[in-house]
């Protein structure tokens, strides 16, 4: 970052083979923050024309489409649309972040969240009309310029619709949305929260859920380490699943990525997959069953890697479960 040393091909590699999920500060005693060296010199390299290949079409894809997948942007709420969705009461209007992953690829965990929040909170909820990708994957890749138009529009758009509290359920829109955009000079209008935090709020409205194996919980690095979200998860799992909870030896702020971090799964796919296998690995040391963790991505990752012996969940999911049958059948 300094520019003590040359950045040559094998350098540039390097750099883009890091995770950015924060845990170097766990253990490095005079906090040297790694992520966001790598961030800032993955921007200047970005700038210089010298990222790699692969993120100029992510860039021009996010920028035409509104999201790194290519899906047109009508098809976003797809998942939303043609459902009966009446809201029981108004004691809180909330505006649902959906993110890129859980609109177009998790789509389950936006209609478990949905149904969690009107269906049975009874919460008056709103979608963005025109959401668009939070920008996470362009800044965290270095790739600002389109970050930033996403960025805009979106905080234009959250500001000028009707509701109190928005509700995210990808960490990385959370972190982004809470920390980036402030740092952008960009100002939301409404306090921004993750909906384990909305639902650690309401546990006496939620049943135990009576399950036939243990349960883990993965740590997403975004919500943990980068937002010190850690508790609230936990205290919703415990509720739901009568104390069933077993943690990974490493877990909270030393608990392991799951490999789909930073643009790694995207420019090196089969050292993302080794991380993630290594964190499933983690989960069958405890004997776990469920493997429940509360981001889209790390969802995405982890069931892409597991086997039948152990069912990964989102939050959201296990949650909307236990509420309609009591039970979370494999």
């Amino acid at each position: 970052m300094n520019g003590v040393r040359q950045l040559d091909e094998r350098a540039v590699e390097v750099l883009y083979q890091c995770l950015e999920c924060g845990h170097c500060l766990t253990w490095c005693l005079p906090q040297v923050d790694i992520a966001t060296i790598v961030e800032t010199v993955r921007t200047r390299l970005a700038q210089a024309g010298r990222h790699p290949a692969p993120l100029e079409e992510i860039a021009n894809t996010t920028r035409q489409h509104h999201n790194p997948f290519g899906e047109p942007p009508s098809a976003r709420a797809r998942w939303f649309k043609g459902k009966t969705r009446e809201a029981t009461g108004t004691e809180s209007r909330l505006i649902y972040f959906v993110g890129c992953t859980a609109s177009y690829r998790e789509t389950a965990i936006a209609e478990s969240t949905a149904d969690v929040l009107i269906d049975e909170l009874g919460m008056d909820v709103t979608l963005l009309e025109e959401e668009w990708c939070c920008g996470s994957p362009l800044l965290r890749t270095g790739l600002t310029e389109v970050g930033m138009e996403m960025a805009r529009h979106n905080v234009e758009a959250l500001n000028t619709t009707a509701g109190d509290t928005i509700i995210t359920t990808c960490p990385g829109c959370h972190r982004t949305l809470t920390q980036d955009y402030p740092r952008l000079g960009l100002t939301l209008n409404k306090p921004v929260r993750h909906l384990s935090q909305f639902l650690a709020t309401q546990l006496d409205r939620f049943p135990t859920v009576s399950l036939d194996g243990l349960v883990t919980y993965h740590d997403p690095c975004h919500l943990g380490r980068h937002c010190k979200i850690y508790d609230e998860p936990r205290a919703v799992i415990q509720r739901v699943t009568g104390d069933r909870l077993v943690e990974m030896q490493r877990n909270r702020d030393n608990a392991s990525c799951c490999g789909n971090g930073a643009g790694l799964r995207a420019l090196f796919p089969e050292y993302a997959k080794t991380i993630g296998s290594e964190r499933l690995r983690h989960a069958r040391m405890v004997n776990a069953s469920y493997l429940i963790t509360a981001c889209p991505f790390c969802k995405n990752m982890l069931n892409s890697l597991t086997d039948t012996g152990l069912v990964v969940l989102d939050l959201s999911e296990l949650v909307i479960r236990s509420i309609r049958s009591h039970s979370v059948p494999k």
